[in-house]
C-alpha cells in the first residue's frame, strides 16, 4: 500500500508541476508584436470606414481578423494616463472614424502625433461598433511602412 502512495506522489507531482508552468507561462504570454509584420491589408481610414458603413458583412470577411495598415488623417487623441492609448483616425465631418486602440510600447510614438497629422498605423480589426476598431495598434514612420 505504501509503495503506490509513493509512485502516486512521484508521479503526481511533476505533473502537477509542468501543469502550474504551462499556466503560468500562457497567462503571462505577450500578444505577437506586428511592428514588423507585413499586412494583409493596406487602405485609407476613410475608405475603411465607408467599406463598414455600407456593407458590414462584406466588410467583416474581407477585414475581420486581419492585420491592417491604414492611413490618415488624426482627428482625436485619447490618453488614460499613458496606460490606454487611443488614435482615432478619419475625418472630422464623418459620423465613423477608425478607432485604433495602441500598444502601451507606442506611448513615445503616441506623444509625437498632434491633432490634424496624416498617421500610418497597423492593427488587427477586430470589428465595427460606431468606429471600425483596431487593436494592438502600432504608429509606423511613414517612410518606412
Amino acid at each position: 500500500m505504501k509503495k503506490s502512495n509513493g509512485l502516486a506522489v512521484f508521479v503526481f507531482i511533476p505533473i502537477l508541476i509542468c501543469i502550474i508552468f504551462l499556466v503560468y507561462n500562457a497567462y503571462n504570454r505577450a500578444p505577437k508584436d506586428i511592428s514588423n509584420t507585413k499586412p494583409d491589408v493596406t487602405i485609407h481610414a476613410d475608405s475603411l470606414t465607408f467599406a463598414y458603413e455600407n456593407d458590414e458583412d462584406l466588410a467583416n470577411k474581407n477585414y475581420l481578423g486581419k492585420l491592417i495598415l491604414v492611413n490618415g488623417q488624426v482627428v482625436e487623441l485619447i490618453n488614460q494616463k499613458d496606460t490606454l492609448l487611443n488614435v482615432i483616425i478619419g475625418k472630422n465631418e464623418s459620423v465613423s472614424k477608425v478607432s485604433c486602440l495602441l500598444n502601451k510600447n507606442q506611448i513615445k510614438n503616441y506623444k509625437k502625433l498632434n491633432l490634424g497629422q496624416q498617421v500610418y498605423v497597423k492593427g488587427i480589426c477586430t470589428g465595427y461598433l460606431s468606429d471600425v476598431e483596431l487593436n494592438r495598434a502600432v504608429i509606423l514612420d511613414p517612410l518606412n511602412k
